[in-house]
């Protein structure tokens, strides 16, 4: 009996560091495609707050207007697209653990197209920014200000809804490092 319980810890032992093994190693998993999500997350939203923040060296006026019209874009147009990427997560997830690679293409093809259709009546929301703000009881000044930046950021839109089709499915066959490439090269066009 006693010879069986000196053998018991040293099994456990044992036991315990193969499971903190394969639980690093689980998390260096994780991590390594967690990790250029967050990134490529993190860029997609710094593009648009250094935006205003060149914005906000033209006067006050110009700030309240661009953050105005930035927030009513994100409620009206860029929260709603990525709400309906997100079905993507699942289908492409789906078929790409099925082995069925052909279906990834064919959702990816139709959530563009879906995606593209429904950011017309989206631009049309955004190119009466004004006219909708004033309904609202907003400054004119300040709307007529969030109306002009809100017309120029409607090609961001048809472009934000096919960036997302495509993050979901890259991210489904754990493709996460084009992400970050890909905005990485967008800022050095824009910011230089």
């Amino acid at each position: 009996m006693e010879n069986q319980n000196l053998e018991t810890p040293l099994i456990t032992e044992a036991c315990q560091r193969e499971r903190k093994a394969e639980v690093i190693s689980e998390v260096k998993k994780q991590l390594w495609l967690a990790g250029p999500m967050i990134a490529g997350s993190l860029l997609q939203n710094v593009i648009q707050m250094i935006s205003v923040m060149f914005v906000g060296h033209l006067g006050e006026l110009s700030l309240s207007g661009a953050s105005m019209a930035s927030s009513f874009a994100g409620v009206t147009g860029t929260s709603l697209l990525m709400g309906s990427a997100s079905a993507m997560d699942t289908l492409c997830g789906q078929a790409y653990g099925a082995k069925q690679h052909y279906l990834l293409g064919i959702y990816k093809q139709r959530a563009m197209l879906i995606l593209t259709l429904l950011s017309i009546p989206l631009a049309t929301i955004w190119f009466y920014t004004n006219d909708i703000l004033l309904l609202f009881g907003q400054e004119a000044d300040i709307a007529c200000e969030a109306g002009i930046y809100a017309k120029w950021l409607i090609p961001s839109l048809f472009a934000y809804g096919l960036l997302q089709c495509h993050v979901r499915f890259l991210q489904a066959q754990n493709i996460v490092f084009p992400v970050i490439f890909l905005i990485h090269v967008i800022m050095k066009v824009i910011f230089g």
